[in-house]
């Protein structure tokens, strides 16, 4: 476990005529140190492969008067310009219902279980150019309201997140942002089961997103019925939706996922959707754990002529053509280890992904890391 260190901090009112409370809290800071050593495929220039990352990230907590808690949380990204990674802000309202606003930590709404697959350290698609469609375009923006109500012991809930505008950038305190080129964002989370205990747990539920636009062919009858008959854009709201399970007894882990995304794109060069199903399992033995896991990722074109079916294909390797066709499939494979000692941790992963992902470009086929990392 990270050493944690704690700063007390307390302030008090200036004068006697103030009807502000004290207010008191503890803060810990945690940071790590990542040293990688990267390998691509042959046909990839990848330049000098050892690469480090620094985060330090800053946390505070304190518990309100009528029960329930506080707490806030802010990742500072190690580089030279010391760049804010992400920040959240989190009211626990006695355990059963939690208010957040969470700027770019990922860990609330559907990006929190875009992949729950079991790894030993990333996942499947880490390293690679073209990533398994999943959910969590609305969570994983900044700047998102997050309201989570949970049921105790078996773990069933639901959560709802919103945010005013899909990419959008971190706001500081009174500032706003001026881009209105993404719309607003939707997303709904229902885990049915979410038990976990020292040697079974189980995960059962779904999610599902959208992006309400503020242009689209449908809500533009101008647009819907012009010469152009509306070749850019959206036809309407973008949405997709996914279902998860996961299930483990003792040192075994296992999980399958399966999520569908249609993006509404109506050019012809566009995407009709996306269909994907990842499984995968690991073994976990005290402070070891190792993991594999498969996918496939299936686009459809909304020119039928676009994509090409794909036939074989070894690991990483380039399969071949077989005609044009109206789908896309992308396979994607990859095994991770880790070894955690105390703050110290090994790990390591190699993925692999053959298809339209990666075909015929400078891209990476695979993807091979090795990790040392030091916590504290």
């Amino acid at each position: 476990m990270n050493k944690l260190k704690y700063i007390g901090i307390s302030a008090l009112a200036g004068s006697l005529v103030s009807l502000s409370a004290a207010q008191a809290g503890g803060v810990a800071v945690t940071g790590s140190w990542e040293l990688s050593y990267t390998s691509l495929n042959h046909e990839s220039t990848a330049g000098n492969k050892l690469g480090m990352n620094k985060n330090i990230s800053f946390g505070a907590s304190g518990d309100v008067s009528d029960g329930g808690a506080v707490t806030w949380a802010t990742t500072i990204g190690g580089t030279d310009a010391m760049g804010l990674s992400s920040a959240s802000m989190n009211i626990n309202m006695g355990g059963i219902a939690t208010l957040a606003y969470d700027s770019g930590t990922g860990g609330y709404g559907a990006t929190a279980v875009d992949n729950v697959v079991p790894t030993a350290w990333e996942e499947i698609d880490y390293g690679l150019s073209t990533g398994i469609s999943d959910v969590g375009m609305v969570s994983a923006s900044k700047g998102v309201i997050n309201l989570a109500i949970k049921a105790p012991t078996a773990g069933t809930g639901i959560s709802i997140s919103y945010v005013s505008r899909i990419g959008g950038t971190h706001i500081a305190d009174g500032g706003n942002d001026a881009d209105n080129s993404g719309g607003r964002g939707l997303d709904l989370v229902v885990d049915l089961v979410n038990y976990s205990s020292p040697h079974f747990g189980s995960r059962i539920g779904f999610a599902a997103e959208t992006e309400i636009v503020g242009q689209s062919c449908k809500g533009d009858k101008v647009l819907l019925e012009g010469p152009t008959q509306c070749n850019v854009g959206v036809y309407d709201n973008p949405y997709g939706g996914t279902a998860y399970a996961t299930l483990a007894l003792g040192p075994i882990h296992l999980g399958t996922q399966a999520t569908f995304k249609d993006p509404q794109e109506v050019a012809a060069s566009g995407i009709a959707n996306k269909r994907s199903v990842v499984a995968g399992g690991a073994f976990v033995v005290n402070n070891l754990s190792l993991s594999y896991g498969v996918a496939w990722d299936k686009y459809k074109y909304n020119n039928a002529m676009r994509g090409t079916a794909f036939v074989g294909g070894g690991d990483g390797e380039y399969s071949a053509e077989k005609g044009p066709n109206e789908y896309e499939t992308i396979r994607y494979r990859g095994w991770s280890a880790a070894i955690n000692m105390g703050p110290v941790a090994i790990k390591g992963v190699r993925n692999s992904v053959d298809g339209a992902g990666q075909a015929g470009s400078s891209a990476p086929l695979k993807h091979s890391e090795i990790n040392l990392s030091i916590a504290f």
